[in-house]
């Protein structure tokens, strides 16, 4: 299977995943606000929430096997699943549009892009998704979605219009009680989706293909 072999962009991943290991802490005390009140992105905006590292080379190995070349993300975080994605883009003469929603997050990710020299690929925009991510232009090969679960369900029908055939969608935190939209919309509509859970650990992960936009060929 296609392996990352940049040592700078593997030498990155491995900081940042040691980073993200460490501040579990960090992510439980945003968590336990929900006994008290419904939680908000801004619990989360100096914590990371990233994919684990078999998560990202699953990913990376995927794009590399589909040759995908227009890349979406929702969620940038720190940059640790974009940089999987931007590895996979650079293989594949591709690009990246990613978004977040927090200044903060942007800052340290996009240094992290830098160090990873995958940077000249990505293209990250700052901001409500439903407006940064609104005016795709080209057809989607793959579609991440890993950040706030409650937006998983508007934006898969902003965006579906530019999915390509056979375009793939990875979701995380699928079974997260915010996903349960998005979910049920994509198991109703079994002439468009075709999905399988992938894992159940660390709020499961699931992967979908759209197999009906003939339109976008």
């Amino acid at each position: 299977m296609p392996k990352i072999d940049n040592e700078a962009t593997l030498t990155t991943l491995k900081k940042l995943h040691q980073e993200a290991s460490s501040e579990k802490l960090r992510i439980f005390k945003g968590a336990i606000k929900s006994v008290f009140r419904e939680l908000k992105p801004e619990d989360f905006k100096d914590a990371y929430i990233s994919l684990t590292k078999e998560q990202g080379e699953y990913i990376y190995e995927l794009l590399i096997k589909e040759k995908a070349k227009n890349i979406i993300e929702f969620g940038t975080s720190f940059g640790i699943s974009t940089i999987y994605l931007g590895a996979a883009a650079k293989k594949n003469n591709g690009k990246v549009i990613t978004s977040e929603l927090f200044s903060s997050k942007c800052k340290i990710a996009l240094q992290n892009f830098k160090d990873a020299n995958v940077d000249h690929v990505i293209d990250l925009r700052l901001g409500d998704a439903m407006t940064t991510l609104k005016n795709i232009t080209d057809p989607i090969d793959f579609l991440l979605l890993d950040g706030w679960n409650d937006l998983y369900l508007p934006l898969i029908k902003m965006l579906e219009p530019k999915l390509r055939n056979g375009a793939y969608i990875y979701t995380d935190n699928i079974a997260f009680s915010g996903s349960k939209p998005f979910v049920k919309y994509i198991n109703s509509h079994p002439e468009k989706y075709v999905t399988q859970r992938l894992s159940e650990i660390k709020g499961g992960a699931e992967l979908t293909r759209y197999k009906t936009s003939a339109k976008n060929e």
